[in-house]
């Protein structure tokens, strides 16, 4: 049985930079979810009878849960990217 290599640093570096450009997207869209849910959340403190608001609620919370059962690290902070480097054989 093969033992992997451990890449080089460079490409360790080369494949840090993609992991989280390849993920960026998602954590602006999950971070964009929760601001606009907050804001929307507090709005209808003030305003508990608007069933716009109501709505906006729940698209909002259905949309941070699809996203949070897709990809569960994003709620976690930790990606699940990273340990797949040990994989890596050079």
């Amino acid at each position: 049985m093969k033992k992997p290599k451990i890449p080089e640093e460079d490409v360790l570096m080369r494949i840090t930079w993609h992991a989280r450009n390849s993920v960026q997207h998602l954590e602006r869209e999950y971070l964009d979810l929760r601001i606009r849910l907050r804001d929307t959340e507090a709005d209808l403190r003030s305003d508990s009878q608007n069933q716009t608001l109501k709505e906006r609620v729940d698209y909002l919370k259905s949309r941070l849960k699809d996203l949070e059962s897709r990809y569960s690290w994003i709620s976690t902070g930790r990606s699940t990217e990273i340990p797949s480097w040990i994989n890596y054989v050079g």
